[in-house]
């Protein structure tokens, strides 16, 4: 059934844009396209119980397989720009938190039910409508927000498919060698977002396709600004700065979130999301650095929750053409996810680290076309009580290495 599905789909794309090319094909002013990528890959999985290996989507949403259909029609007599955007993902293999079915946004399954899955689905990301001029864009529909993945594409060197600052594919798996056996705890449980309660994601905790309204101010110099408004009472505001500079490529991204509906997870009634990003690249040499900031703040929670929630990351590399290929890509990587247990655990447990580190490869083929290889491994450090510690502190760490590959079209 799911293939049928999938399959069902493709081919309504392709009927419409075989009529939308036939029926707009003498419109000057009106232009479509289709895009988008393929992510697949290999993970092998050591949790210090147990290890194997799985094929699968890599990446979840947003940076997992999509297709893009967009359009833009310019009314040039009233100097308006309108369009569109809808966008689906092909998931493979890639089932929900719970185990069953297909995938919850950016939720993985645990290593446990790993080799149950088989076929793929298709699943609707965003779908929205814009219209824009001199004055801005205003976007309407279910889409990416300002402040979503803020803190992920201020990256100069674009190797984020491979590595990004969220807590992206271990975050599902089982933590092994806890002393309480009964205790079956996750690693994104101690990676819990504030803004989106549930997500263990650990950063980018405002990124999901949500929907609501955005308006996304005119070009001011290397500076950009946007605005926006999501169900239910959830605000952001995002800044972007890029420039070229004496052979320096910099990014700067900063946005602030809150969400009158959000901390649920700790008992709140609101909170706030501040994240900033900044990445340097010197052109000619190929070294780049990214740094990652998030805190997250949440009111009226219960006390000894995880509100007041904070996380790091930083990513050192090199990317040149060092074969006729195209570029090659080397960098190691470092998270600490801090405070983010939530109301996850209530044994005794006062402060969490969550630390995660890696390093990885990437060969570009022309700009089509990449593959890849990366290690990861977390580990885990607990604050409270005399049982809090015993119970967690005996955790045996998770290691991941992934072999993927992502053709763009």
């Amino acid at each position: 059934m799911k293939h049928k599905i999938f399959a069902r789909s493709l081919l309504s794309i392709a009927v419409i844009s075989t009529v939308s090319g036939n029926v707009y094909a003498e419109e000057p002013n009106y232009s479509w396209n289709i895009s988008g990528w393929i992510n697949e890959g290999l993970t092998y999985y050591d949790d210090g119980e147990g290890s194997d290996v799985a094929q699968l989507s890599d990446n979840g949403t947003t940076l997992g397989s999509r297709i893009t259909l967009s359009g833009n029609y310019s009314l040039e007599e009233q100097g308006l720009d309108v369009g569109f955007e809808v966008i689906v993902e092909p998931l493979s293999g890639t089932p929900n938190f719970a185990g069953g079915g297909q995938q919850t946004p950016l939720l993985f399954a645990n290593q446990d039910n790993l080799d149950t899955f088989n076929g793929g689905d298709i699943g609707l990301l965003g779908s929205s409508l814009y219209i824009g001029g001199d004055w801005g864009k205003v976007t309407v529909g279910l889409q990416s927000m300002p402040t979503d993945n803020i803190a992920v594409l201020a990256d100069p060197s674009g190797t984020i498919w491979s590595g990004i600052s969220v807590l992206f594919r271990a975050n599902g798996f089982f933590i092994r060698g806890v002393d309480d056996s009964s205790t079956n705890g996750t690693w994104g449980q101690f990676a819990q977002c504030l803004a989106t309660p549930g997500l263990g994601i650990g950063i980018d905790c405002n990124g999901i396709y949500r929907n609501g309204v955005r308006y996304d101010l005119p070009q001011f110099g290397d500076f950009s600004v946007a605005v926006g408004y999501a169900n239910d009472e959830i605000y952001d505001i995002a800044v972007k700065y890029s420039a070229e500079h004496d052979g320096i490529k910099t990014n700067v991204n900063a946005g602030y979130s809150v969400n009158k509906d959000g901390g649920a997870n700790v008992g709140g009634n609101s909170s706030s999301t501040l994240q900033m990003q900044a990445g340097l690249m010197h052109i000619k040499s190929g070294f780049f650095g990214v740094a990652t900031y998030q805190m997250e703040e949440a009111e009226d929670a219960i006390a000894g929750s995880g509100d007041d929630t904070d996380a790091y990351y930083f990513k050192a590399g090199i990317r040149k053409q060092f074969n006729r290929f195209g570029d090659s890509a080397f960098y190691a990587e470092y998270a600490s996810y801090n405070d983010q247990y939530g109301m996850a655990h209530l044994d005794g447990v006062t402060g969490s680290q969550l630390t995660q580190w890696g390093v990885a490869a990437e060969q570009y083929f022309s700009s089509r076309f990449l593959i890849y290889g990366k290690y990861e491994n977390l580990s885990l450090d607990i604050e409270g009580s005399s049982n809090a510690q015993a119970l967690y502190n005996s955790a045996e760490d998770l290691t991941l290495f992934m072999l993927g590959g992502t053709l763009f079209f």
